[in-house]
């Protein structure tokens, strides 16, 4: 027979619907943006400025690579959104998202 256990954790019915485990998790996400190769170096600026956002690389077609990192999921969708209605950028594509279980350090 099993013994019962209370759970220490307590989680509504709302934040179990939307995923919520109790535990912290660190979204990290890379992104390829597509933007107008004259707008280049001001696009970059403008995008850097977010908390969170970081380019790694560019090219004079207008690509740039960038990471993004997110407390949680719509932190990342937020930042995608601002990236994709920036000025000058013609597309942003999700290339990889990685979900890191965090200690409650």
């Amino acid at each position: 027979m099993l013994e019962e256990k209370q759970s220490v954790i307590r989680r509504t019915r709302r934040s179990f619907l939307k995923g919520c485990t109790g535990k912290r998790h660190g979204h990290i996400a890379s992104v390829v943006v597509q933007a107008w190769p004259d707008r280049l170096s001001v696009i970059e600026e403008r995008l850097t400025r977010a908390d969170g956002v970081e380019c790694h690389g560019s090219s004079s077609a207008g690509k740039l690579i960038l990471t993004i990192e997110a407390d949680d999921d719509a932190g990342l969708v937020t930042a995608m959104s601002r990236i994709e209605s920036t000025k000058g950028v013609v597309t942003a594509s999700l290339v990889y998202h990685h979900i890191e279980e965090m200690d409650d350090e």
